[in-house]
């Protein structure tokens, strides 16, 4: 609660500043971005959120005009700054995002993760590139398809290769994994609906046909927690030949 308190002590003293340089006709330097977030809330203006680059702060406007150009032109050193309208603000590309969410879109169609692109103005979804169309088809029943930008997770070579050295069905179906050349295991690889299984003719198998002692190669959903073990989905696994 203290903390709250500060911040908001610390914002309201920034849009102060501000107010009372507006009113002076003083021109502030906008490298800070709190100055300029807190500007854009004192004005009530609609946006996409803020950004640095080449050294200039970027600010995505929606509705950008010739009265937000004066203010900000009136209120900021020119050149340290630079404008750029865009078509949806950061609440709603937020609230597209928690749609994925309240849907349950990440388990039933496998998504590996989203995220709001600030520069580009979407939120950027990633997907495997195995059912990327189907995905796509469902999630543009619930998001605006302007809105998002995908990005297609190929298969690629496996992320580890290892020996199965213990299988756990207690809490959920998950194998435990030791890498080549280490003492001790490495990764949990827990599977879900969507993780495909095959042997070593290419033949899809199941959970139960998986053993302690057989060498596999997998790929991960690309989410991986960092603990010991680290814990991870698996998105393929094949078994590999015994040499």
């Amino acid at each position: 609660m203290h903390k709250m308190i500060s911040s908001w002590i610390w914002i309201s003293a920034i849009i102060l500043f501000i107010s009372g340089c507006s009113e002076a006709g003083k021109v502030l330097n906008s490298s800070d971005p709190e100055v300029v977030k807190a500007f854009l809330s004192a004005q009530k203006i609609p946006n996409g959120d803020i950004y640095l680059q080449d050294n200039k702060i970027h600010i995505n406007i929606v509705g950008l005009n010739a009265q937000i150009e004066q203010s900000f032109a009136q209120t900021f050193t020119a050149g340290t700054y630079e404008l750029h309208e865009v078509k949806y603000t950061m609440q709603e590309l937020l609230a597209a995002q928690e749609l994925l969410h309240e849907h349950e879109l990440y388990q039933k169609l496998n998504l590996y993760g989203s995220g709001v692109d600030t520069i580009g103005n979407k939120l950027t979804i990633t997907i495997p590139s195995d059912y990327a169309e189907a995905a796509k088809l469902e999630i543009d029943k619930w998001i605006d398809p302007s809105m998002l930008t995908y990005d297609i997770s190929e298969i690629g070579d496996p992320h580890v290769v290892g020996q199965i050295v213990d299988i756990d069905t207690k809490q959920a179906k998950r194998i435990l994994i030791l890498e080549p050349g280490k003492e001790d295991p490495s990764y949990w690889f827990s599977f879900n609906l969507k993780s495909e299984m095959f042997n070593e003719a290419g033949e899809s198998i199941s959970f139960k046909d998986l053993k302690v002692g057989q060498q596999v190669k997998l790929w991960n959903t690309g989410m991986v927690e960092e603990s010991f073990p680290a814990l991870a989905s698996v998105r393929r696994l094949e078994l590999a030949a015994t040499e």
